[in-house]
């Protein structure tokens, strides 16, 4: 397609092709270098993945509509918007798996909007990615704690958390990503016990008006049949009370195959791995980092919660 300057104004021209091709046609001579690399960068910036569009952000979805179910809950709630706590053990815990969310690299405009709304950055009780990350004494930051149980979680205790009870009184989440379970594998606790304990949990945050995003556990070195059978009962659990679902070892497994426990733990065959964990978070570094991706993944399902549920009409 050619042009003149002489013949057709770039206001003519923009609303046929758009207005940066517009001047990159009439202001840059074709076979100059300049316009070849203007060029390359319009494709590059129209072919590149809008990880805004939560539908390009997960490999596995529910195959149900959670929206129609959490909404009576999001009704319930009367606090701050916002507060967006991480309630698990260690693997929560760590400093790396909030690290993108907290300060990283390459966020979106809707990843930045998303970001301000829960508070990240601010340091105090509304900062749910601060509140799991930020170090208090016995191990522990204010909602997750080393070698914690499901069950131990509800009555607290554990490093001197507070009682799930205490936790939802004193933080008030709008929403609350759960992940526990990796402790309980440990303890050979019982699928029915552990399974139960995790409603518990659930049914007490719903209560408060605040909206549960349960996980999957991620892989366990040596404990894959034990993790299956946890995550099988995750699953079923997410469906009957039709929860949103991050469903973590289905996401690591359909990006690294058999290879997810190479990909995506730490040496220590429990934590998750960490290069990139401050990202940016490209479709490459999401297959090497597993503290990248499960941040990655809460930030996405958090935007996807909000746009179906508390913002819907």
């Amino acid at each position: 397609m050619s042009f003149s300057r002489s013949a057709v104004s770039v206001h003519q021209l923009a609303k046929k092709v758009g207005p940066v091709v517009a001047i990159i046609t009439l202001y840059f001579p074709e076979g100059s270098k300049m316009r070849s690399v203007l060029s390359a960068g319009l494709l590059l910036a129209i072919t590149a993945p809008a990880w805004g569009a939560d539908e390009t952000a997960f490999k596995t979805k529910e195959a149900y509509d959670y929206a129609t179910a959490m909404k009576p809950v999001a009704v319930k709630f009367k606090g701050k918007p916002g507060v967006f706590i991480h309630l698990g053990d260690s693997i929560t815990y760590a400093n790396q798996n909030t690290a993108w969310a907290r300060g990283g690299q390459g966020h979106s405009a809707k990843e930045k909007a998303f970001l301000k709304w829960s508070n990240a950055g601010a340091r105090n009780d509304s900062d749910g990615w601060w509140l799991a990350s930020v170090d208090v004494p016995s191990g522990r930051s204010h909602t997750a704690a080393s070698g914690v149980r499901a069950d131990e979680y509800l009555k607290g205790g554990k490093g001197g958390l507070p009682s799930l009870a205490e936790v939802i009184k004193k933080y008030n989440p709008q929403l609350a990503l759960y992940m526990l379970g990796t402790n309980d594998i440990t303890a050979r606790r019982a699928v029915a016990n552990y399974i139960g304990d995790v409603e518990k949990a659930i049914d007490a945050l719903h209560a408060n008006g605040t909206i549960v995003i349960l996980s999957t556990l991620p892989p366990y070195r040596g404990k894959a049949k034990q993790v299956d059978e946890y995550n099988a009962a995750l699953r079923e659990l997410a469906k009957k009370k039709q929860l949103p679902l991050v469903d973590l070892h289905g996401e690591m497994k359909a990006r690294a195959g058999d290879d997810a426990e190479k990909a995506y733990l730490s040496n220590d065959g429990v934590h998750l791995s960490f290069p990139f964990a401050n990202g940016p978070a490209t479709k490459e570094n999401l297959k090497k980092s597993g503290y990248l991706l499960r941040c990655f993944l809460a930030v996405h399902k958090g935007m996807e919660v909000k746009a179906k549920v508390l913002d819907a009409k």
